[in-house]
């Protein structure tokens, strides 16, 4: 009878309990090591709300980001596209779809509209499956979007830590 560790207390239900242990196998122990998922965040803005627009900085924000963290396609494990009110000609995850994000779960919203905030912006957030340290992650705001965190942007692309 396969029998859930103490650990697992109620994880796996009383089901579990009665199943042979042929059908339900011990995880390998390469299959229980922990990766930590880290945040990658990345602005930018667009010129105007349409359709080639926003797929354009959006492509163009998604490949800064990859490039600045040495991104591999099955590293990341979702990805959050939102935009200001003002943007909604097209959802910016078309473009990472366009990129070959086929099998990466995405996700489009808006922003909350305060009153003074960047217009025309397009933010994204990656949360990626890495070794890499949180303090080794590089943010990337280009374009107008620069100005949201001018204490991490450098000034040869804009990427920051």
């Amino acid at each position: 009878m396969y029998m859930a560790p103490a650990s697992w207390p109620g994880c796996l239900g009383p089901a579990w309990a009665s199943y042979p242990t042929q059908t339900r196998p011990q995880p390998l122990e390469e299959e229980l090591r922990l990766m930590p998922v880290r945040g990658v965040r990345g602005a930018t803005t667009v010129n105007k709300n349409t359709r080639e627009e926003i797929i354009d900085a959006a492509r163009e924000l998604i490949s800064a980001m990859v490039a600045a963290n040495d991104i591999v396609t099955d590293d990341i494990a979702s990805a959050i596209f939102t935009t200001t009110p003002d943007l909604n000609a097209e959802f910016p995850a078309v473009a990472a779809r366009q990129l070959g994000w086929t099998s990466v779960p995405l996700l489009c919203g808006h922003e909350m509209g305060v009153p003074g905030s960047l217009p025309l912006c397009l933010r994204i957030l990656l949360h990626l499956n890495t070794d890499k340290a949180a303090h080794d992650i590089h943010h990337v705001y280009i374009r107008g979007a620069s100005v949201l965190r001018p204490d991490l942007s450098s000034s040869t692309h804009s990427t920051a830590r």
